[in-house]
């Protein structure tokens, strides 16, 4: 029998040849990953510019001397991204609130059960046993703003509240969370303990 004898690459060509390979496909994984990397960032730059922070909470909120803490939570927000962002929706441990309007005439905390209120920083929310936020201070878990002007649009940088109302008061020390979506769908999660501050 005649056998043809043929030579085998040398074991010198077959590393060069896999290192070859092994370098051609790290550079079109690099090109590849790179590509996704810049059409993310250039294409999603409406998404990231939204940065709705919480700065500080107070769901100790007693105004003045209301018999009403723990039916109302106020939230101090700050815009922190390079674009304007407008609140749509407000949830509280899951449940859609209602937008409320603010007032500066006397209301009862319980026709506000389960509101929302944007309102600007400067706004602020008392307990009044007259009619108007400008009287004396009572006691009977009424309510009113000094402005009823409201805050749902946020331009870069600008800061504002929101003040949400219950029907039943939270249990002290029991956590919550509250969620808020813009309009165009960025949501925003922030979690507070009842009766606290923070």
């Amino acid at each position: 029998m005649n056998f043809s004898r043929r030579r085998a690459v040398s074991p010198i060509i077959a590393s060069l040849l896999l290192i070859a390979i092994a370098v051609a496909a790290g550079i079109i994984v690099y090109v590849y990953v790179n590509s996704i990397a810049g059409n993310l960032t250039q294409g999603g730059g409406s998404q990231t510019s939204e940065r709705l922070q919480m700065q500080s909470y107070n769901f100790a909120f007693s105004p003045q001397a209301c018999a009403c803490s723990g039916y109302m939570i106020d939230l101090s927000l700050l815009n922190s991204g390079g674009g304007s962002t407008t609140i749509s929706a407000v949830y509280y441990d899951g449940n859609a609130l209602t937008l409320g309007t603010p007032t500066t005439s006397l209301a009862t905390l319980a026709s506000y059960a389960n509101d929302y209120f944007p309102l600007p920083s400067s706004t602020i929310v008392n307990d009044y046993s007259a009619t108007n936020c400008t009287a004396t201070n009572g006691a009977a878990a009424n309510i009113c703003f000094t402005s009823a002007s409201t805050q749902t649009t946020y331009t870069a940088q600008q800061t504002g509240q929101v003040v949400i109302t219950f029907a039943s008061a939270a249990s002290a020390g029991t956590t919550h969370t509250v969620k808020v979506v813009s309009l165009t769908g960025a949501t925003f999660v922030f979690t507070v303990s009842a009766g606290k501050t923070g």
